[in-house]
């Protein structure tokens, strides 16, 4: 009985049939009501969101869930058995190439997991000069809040200046180059420069941001390893 269970666990049809309901699964949620008559699915982190919404919104999220810790197991197995089986009879390259890959998968989805329990995800609306204060007690000033108007009065370039505590520059924030913060990104979303200057400011913690980075080298190292390993024979 266990030996039959392993064997479906660790077989590839399993993956491949996983990877498929993964895809139909958010393709449903993509076009189903849920996700876009709850538009706080993007305002916070998976878990908090998972918490207070409706089944009837958040079933397909549950079902990937589910889906996606089955194929963690079919991965873990497949890496093992493809080690067992392979080990004395390829090159090294050849053997290690594919578990590299399932490596950074593992990475992505550990990344994953812990940005949908640790995450955050806030925008708030400072005025030129006030403080961002964190949960360490430390804070940036948002300071020198500028833009640039067009012919048509529109603005077409923005930015400010943060500040340390002490009132020293420490560096600025534009449209596509947040300022980092410890474990916080900075976003510059909108300002205001009349009647005072008012900066809208999104802000981010992404606790599985390294994980994510690392399982994309990962992936794509392996990747390109066994392409090249395949390409040789």
């Amino acid at each position: 009985m266990f030996a039959k269970i392993y064997a479906k666990l660790a077989s590839l049809s399993l993956g491949i049939w996983l990877m498929a309901g993964v895809i139909v699964l958010l393709a449903i949620g993509s076009f189903s009501g849920g996700g876009a008559e709850s538009s706080s699915i993007n305002d916070m982190a998976l878990f908090a969101w998972l918490k207070g919404a409706p089944l009837a919104w958040s079933w397909w999220l549950w079902l990937t869930m589910a889906f996606l810790a089955v194929l963690v197991v079919n991965t873990l197995l497949c890496s093992i058995e493809s080690l067992r089986g392979k080990f004395g009879r390829t090159n090294f390259l050849s053997l290690i190439a594919p578990q590299v890959m399932h490596a950074g998968f593992l990475f992505i989805v550990l990344a994953h997991l812990f940005s949908a329990y640790g995450g955050l995800k806030g925008i708030i609306q400072v005025n030129d000069g006030q403080i961002i204060g964190f949960p360490d007690g430390t804070g940036v000033a948002v300071t020198n809040i500028r833009g640039e108007q067009g012919a048509m009065g529109m603005l077409t370039d923005y930015r400010a200046e943060i500040r340390d505590n002490s009132g020293n520059a420490i560096g600025g924030i534009s449209p596509n180059h947040p300022f980092f913060y410890k474990e916080f990104g900075l976003y510059i979303k909108d300002v205001q420069l009349f009647p005072q200057r008012i900066a809208l400011i999104e802000i981010h913690r992404e606790p599985g941001a390294g994980f994510a980075l690392a399982g994309a080298l990962l992936f794509t190292v392996g990747n390109l390893v066994l392409l090249a390993t395949r390409r040789g024979r």
